[in-house]
């Protein structure tokens, strides 16, 4: 507030740092630390004034030690200029030739070669954030869009998302989704997209609390998915992959997200509310901090180095060929990220905060409560699953082409009595087709239906549809073969020549001439002892008559 810290009492910076003063009196004298009015206070005092909590809290730090209105005020008097005109030429100059290119590097890199450039010249290096303020003091934001190329028009004004100071882990919670930058290949080495990396992180720690890799984009089944790994214990999970890490597990009271369609059609989800999570989607610059950006990044530029990566853009990509080097499959990039995520990003001290998050949760630990420590996982995923209407037929509920029924189970006794009548709400879950969820109207709860056939073996929507085109593929007969019969059809169908209608003869005998002809060469009962009894009486067909044993006597002829 102000420029100056010996500003005189009637100067409008030292008006207003006494009316703050007075308002800080309040809260330090009213309520005790850390406690939950103070937090309510602040913010209270924050939306007064159109700041933000962590503002005010700032303020609370500064005035509390000794109470006087100058601490409220900042003491920048007789400072010259931070660069040397040396410095300041350098910087411009890098950053034009450099960053406000359409390929151009990005700010980091830039300050390596700033620094570089300095380091030469014998002069001192800059830090980051003296770098990105020279940069909007030389230009204004729409001349940096049109250096850079961007397609989206600068704002002029950003809404910033303000910081968030939870009092303790679980209590506020980012999700993210990004692609990450390296190409996968299957099993059998097909090519296949970017994979999609989506992460859940404790705001106040920045501990990972969970991920899910999705092979395509982001959606409320990847998201559910996210979210179940991230309120699981972990144990089993580090033993699959081999890796020590510290295990972190349970419930987020509250997630913040950006404005993406999956995470809006969150809002006022009936299942989300039952469950205590509330998702809030912000506008404008929704990541607090960039706490996730961060870590995002961090996960890409481990996985970078990989063959058959990406880069950030085409630029970074250079003339290197991804598509040919692309050899790593999914379990190979899971294996990186879970190590990346829950050993690097979690277990290692990051160089900004200077913070290590695994011993961060450990301190703050003891704080959670216990409800967001026990949770019915399985809760949580059904909360997450698509939802649409059905009507129950007389086999069952028609869901992926199946039938899904159990006889046996009275709680479905009182819906088959009313199938048809009225619709039911149902939940499937791709990632299992043995069974779906009923919302039974009676107990206001959801009943798992199996398959009617009995087949209760875990399987996903894909390999359904899988094993169904593969018996299409066994039992398709080929289009030659079909037009072949269809041929054949036509012509039995055309009639022979010297064949036509005879009108002179009446259907009645027409039709007794060919019950006849058909009659005639249909098989006879008893066949077979018709013939026994004709070889009997007239041999057996080949000349051959039947030996009797009858003698006649033969009379003389001629003369006596």
């Amino acid at each position: 507030m102000g420029q100056r810290s010996d500003d005189p009492p009637g100067d409008p910076r030292w008006s207003e740092a006494a009316r703050l003063a007075t308002q800080l009196d309040r809260i330090l004298d009213r309520f005790p630390p850390h406690s939950e009015a103070r937090a309510t206070a602040i913010d209270d005092l924050a939306a007064r004034l159109k700041r933000t909590p962590q503002t005010i809290r700032s303020y609370l730090r500064k005035y509390g030690k000794r109470r006087l209105v100058r601490d409220l005020l900042r003491d920048d008097s007789g400072r010259g200029p931070r660069l040397p005109p040396e410095t300041e030429g350098i910087v411009k100059a890098i950053l034009d030739q450099k960053h406000l290119t359409p390929e151009g590097c990005s700010l980091n890199e830039a300050m390596i070669v700033i620094n570089g450039r300095l380091e030469q010249a014998g002069l001192k290096p800059v830090s980051f954030n003296t770098v990105k303020s020279r940069l909007w003091k030389h230009w204004t934001a729409e001349e940096v869009a049109r250096r850079r190329g961007d397609r989206t028009a600068a704002r002029k004004h950003r809404r910033r998302g303000g910081a968030l100071v939870p009092d303790y882990p679980l209590q506020v919670c980012q999700i993210d989704e990004t692609e990450i930058d390296v190409l996968a290949v299957d099993d059998e080495g097909n090519l296949l997209r970017r994979l999609w990396v989506i992460v859940l992180v404790d705001v106040l720690t920045h501990m990972i609390m969970g991920f899910w890799l999705w092979p395509r984009s982001a959606n409320r089944e990847a998201i559910g998915l996210c979210i179940q790994h991230a309120i699981r214990p972990k144990g089993a999970y580090f033993q699959k992959f081999g890796i020590e890490a510290t295990d972190v597990f349970g419930r987020p009271e509250r997630i913040i997200s950006d404005r993406a369609a999956w995470y809006k059609s969150l809002q006022d989800n009936r299942s989300l509310e039952d469950l205590r999570v509330v998702v809030e989607p912000r506008r404008g610059e929704p990541h607090i901090r960039g706490v996730v950006e961060r870590l995002q990044g961090s996960i890409n530029q481990q996985l970078r180095k990989g063959r058959g990566q990406t880069g950030r853009s085409v630029a970074d990509r250079g003339d290197y060929p991804a598509k040919e080097r692309a050899c790593l499959t999914y379990e190979q990039i899971e294996t990186a990220v879970a190590i990346t995520a829950f050993r690097i990003c979690n277990g290692e001290m990051d160089e900004k905060t200077r913070k290590r998050p695994d011993l961060e949760w450990g301190k703050h630990a003891c704080r959670i409560p216990e409800h967001l420590l026990t949770v019915d996982w399985e809760a949580v995923q059904l909360a997450f699953l698509p939802e649409r209407a059905c009507r129950l037929s007389s086999k069952g509920i028609p869901a992926f082409g199946l039938t899904y029924w159990e006889d046996e189970d009275p709680r479905l006794a009182e819906l088959y009595a009313n199938r048809g009548r009225e619709s039911l709400r149902i939940k499937v879950n791709r990632n299992d087709v043995s069974h779906i969820y009923v919302r039974h109207p009676s107990w206001e709860s959801w009943v798992a239906v199996p398959r009617a056939d009995g087949l209760l073996t875990p399987l996903t929507a894909w390999e359904w549809e899988a094993q169904k085109e593969r018996e299409r593929a066994e039992a398709e007969t080929s289009w030659m073969e079909r037009g072949k019969s269809r041929e054949m059809v036509d012509a039995a169908l055309t009639p022979t020549a010297g064949t036509g209608r005879k009108p002179r003869v009446s259907r009645k005998a027409a039709s007794e001439a060919v019950a006849a002809r058909v009659a005639g060469d249909a098989p006879k009962p008893h066949a077979s002892e018709m013939a026994l009894n004709r070889l009997k009486t007239s041999g057996d067909g080949l000349g051959r008559l039947p030996v009797v044993d009858d003698c006649f006597d033969v009379e003389p002829w001629g003369n006596a």
